[in-house]
């Protein structure tokens, strides 16, 4: 059984943190490795990081001096980990208690698969009464495909060869980069049937920030499909 590291990014969390380390500690796959990295929040969220850590003893807790940005802090905490295996989740997101699971169970099962992802389910945060005006409302509470880090277990050995997440990216789309680098290096993965990762909607999601991430999106689609062509050039 591979050792699996959980790496969560937190920036001035909500109390959903607590929710989304229980779903990773309630896992059935048991030996992991939880690195919780504080990336710089506010002195007043001290507390909760310090509640979360108490209960859970095991959990290693990473805090930077300043906010390096969602894509920083998954890095720092792919230094810092030892699995062979690398997960990660989401500040406010939950995992199905079978995830770590399936996914690793897959990739000791297959040796040319790369990585792994699931489906994924979004669902509405207490409160909140309708989907935001960035989601389509078809898209609550079915089974969607899932290039997320949220869904994704990779070999730590290929995701260093990838160079991890670009920390030029703010605005949510460094995960969407890393899926189009990690098809141009002709990494093999496969999608678990299953939806492993739930995904709350609330006030606060990144992907809110409609304008600032589809103008990012379109750079680091253009951005990837040069890279693309270059590296086809080159193996003419």
């Amino acid at each position: 059984m591979q050792l699996v590291s959980v790496i969560i990014p937190a920036y001035n969390p909500q109390n959903f943190l607590l929710e989304t380390v229980r779903s990773v500690f309630n896992q059935t796959h048991q030996n992991i490795e939880v690195i919780l990295v504080n990336d710089g929040s506010c002195a007043e969220y001290t507390p909760l990081f310090e509640n979360i850590s108490g209960l859970y003893p095991q959990l290693r807790l990473l805090s930077l001096p300043q906010n390096k940005g969602v894509a920083g802090a998954r890095n720092i905490g792919v230094n810092a980990a030892r699995g062979e295996y690398l997960s990660f989740l989401d500040q406010d997101d939950m995992w199905d208690f079978e995830k770590l699971a399936l996914q690793s169970q897959h990739l000791d099962n297959y040796s040319e698969i790369d990585y792994v992802t699931s489906r994924q389910r979004y669902f509405l945060s207490e409160g909140v009464v309708a989907p935001p005006a960035w989601m389509k409302s078809a898209h609550l509470d079915t089974s969607l495909p899932g290039f997320l880090p949220g869904t994704l277990m990779v070999r730590a050995e290929i995701f260093r060869l990838s160079n991890g997440f670009d920390e030029s990216l703010k605005a949510g789309t460094d995960d969407v980069d890393w899926f189009f680098r990690a098809n141009n290096m002709g990494l093999k993965t496969f999608e678990l049937p299953q939806q492993l990762l739930l995904k709350r909607i609330h006030g606060k999601n990144l992907s809110a920030q409609v304008v600032a991430h589809n103008k990012e999106l379109l750079s680091v689609v253009r951005m990837n499909m040069l890279r693309k062509k270059n590296q086809e050039t080159v193996n003419e």
